[in-house]
């Protein structure tokens, strides 16, 4: 059986049939019925997915667990709570350093530290000194570890979409002196192209439902506009696909259908950003005072979740294997009126009268507000990971079972680059160990992302990043299954 094919795009899609109507090219989960027999026993070869999620200014001391182990032997701290559910599919990562990227002497301080670290946390590379070999290139880094992987042959047009970037940024962030890139794009395709992310919910469920579509924006504002859903415009092409499916596979493509709407119907009631494309999606060139904290036209929790349902559509219909997610800027100025604040010890956290400010400032001062803000966004994460775990991804796993998910930052909670608040959700196909807490002692970043690149999604690659101390580049075993 030949893969499906867009029209238009040259590219087989391997294990999915797709949908197509004006401007629309929805890409269907695996459905046995569809498949030739050979192609069902190559389902072992699953399709796996990195998902890379920025928690800017760091992690208060309780993000980290109090014991270190595998299994019963370790337990969450109360920062990470809401991944209770999911602990089993956790290995939280205690000991990594990006400070040798920086200093010879693999020094932890890096001054101006939201401008600087927040650039190396995907690249492992100082984006200054990239910048002086380039002539004082203003936008200069390395090239980005989800980046290497989307470019690479295992990868690369595998899905209608090599990449995609999103965020939850909403107003202007402070750069902290450094060109902005450095802290309002994580992902770099070359060494002068940052890959800007997506914050209107809109403009990214339009970007996935016609991806490899022609005409996909004019015919995503003329449905609008005529009160039709993506649904009616591929309902004669599923019309065509119902008859061949067993009763198990119409059951669930009629569940993928009802989610794909539910997701839509999310994002049209608003409000969740304002229309009209007053939301910066690109370099942010205008300050949107009225966007930085919630009101009558924004909700940070509703836009978390609209974005959460975008990422786990985007995955569910393999139309990208890589996505890069910012919770916000690395130094926002937006005001977390939206969460409560708590009280924490090392286990267990409980509600508190009121509720937090911005997250930069609770970083300096109120290490209650600051862990509320962060268990906050950790929910969110926990939320997104618990919908890719209910995906059945066609051979017996769950979608995040076959990802990679992982959660971290570029600094501590006292603005060093070591000890870096750090973890993994996923199984990786079955690459990796879970359910696990690891000293890595001070393992410097770049040894992550190679054991990911290589020892978890199969590739060839021999160096990533920069380490100004000498020390080689090492797998960390301790991951791998």
């Amino acid at each position: 059986m030949r893969s499906p094919r867009i029209p238009g795009s040259g590219r087989a899609f391997s294990r999915r049939t797709v949908l197509r109507g004006a401007g629309v090219a929805l890409t269907l989960p695996w459905l046995e019925s569809l498949q030739a027999p050979e192609a069902r026993a190559q389902a072992a070869a699953r399709p796996l997915r990195f998902l890379p999620i920025y928690l800017p200014c760091g992690a208060p001391a309780r993000w980290k667990p109090p014991a270190f182990g595998s299994g019963d032997a370790w337990v969450l701290s109360s920062v990470l709570e809401p991944l209770s559910a999911l602990k089993r599919s956790v290995t939280v990562l205690s000991g990594l350093e990006n400070g040798s990227v920086f200093n010879a002497d693999g020094g932890a301080s890096v001054e101006p530290s939201h401008g600087r670290q927040s650039g190396a946390w995907l690249t492992c590379v100082d984006a200054d000194e990239v910048s002086r070999q380039m002539g004082s290139q203003a936008d200069a880094n390395g090239i980005s570890v989800d980046q290497v992987i989307a470019a690479s042959a295992a990868f690369r047009g595998l899905t209608s979409l090599d990449s995609l970037q999103v965020g939850l940024s909403t107003t202007e962030s402070i750069c902290d002196g450094k060109p902005c890139s450095h802290s309002r794009s994580v992902s770099w395709k070359t060494p002068i192209l940052p890959l800007y992310k997506s914050v209107n919910p809109q403009e990214v469920f339009d970007h996935l439902m016609g991806a490899g579509a022609g005409n996909a924006t004019e015919e995503a504002i003329k449905r609008r506009a005529n009160r039709k859903s993506v649904l009616d415009a591929v309902k004669e092409s599923a019309g065509v696909v119902r008859p061949k499916l067993n009763a198990h596979d119409t059951l669930r493509l009629d569940e993928f259908l009802n989610s794909v709407r539910s997701v839509e119907e999310r994002i049209d009631a608003g409000p969740v950003v304002v229309r009209n494309c007053d939301v910066p999606t690109g370099p942010f060139p205008v300050v949107l005072e009225k966007y930085r904290q919630n009101g009558p036209t924004y909700n940070k929790g509703t836009h978390a979740d609209a974005m959460n349902d975008l990422v786990a559509l985007a995955f569910q219909c393999d139309l990208t294997r890589v996505v890069s997610y910012m919770l916000e800027d690395e130094r926002s100025e937006f005001s977390c009126d939206h969460v409560q604040r708590r009280k924490f010890d090392d286990l267990t956290s409980t509600p508190d009268a009121g509720y937090c400010g911005d997250w930069h400032s609770a970083q300096m001062g109120d290490r209650d507000q600051y862990a509320s803000i962060v268990h906050w966004n950790v929910g969110k994460v926990a939320a997104l990971c618990q919908k890719l775990a209910a995906m059945d991804d066609g051979d017996g796993r769950s979608v995040l079972d076959n990802s990679v998910v992982f959660l971290g930052a570029c600094m501590n909670w006292d603005w060093r680059c070591a000890d870096l608040p750090s973890l993994l959700i996923g199984g990786g196909g079955g690459a990796l160990k879970t359910d696990q807490h690891l000293d890595l002692g001070n393992r410097p970043l770049r040894d992550l992302y190679i054991t990911v690149l290589n020892g978890v999604l199969g590739l060839s690659e021999t160096d990533f990043g920069v380490n100004r101390t000498g020390a080689p580049l090492k797998p960390i075993s301790e991951l791998l299954a």
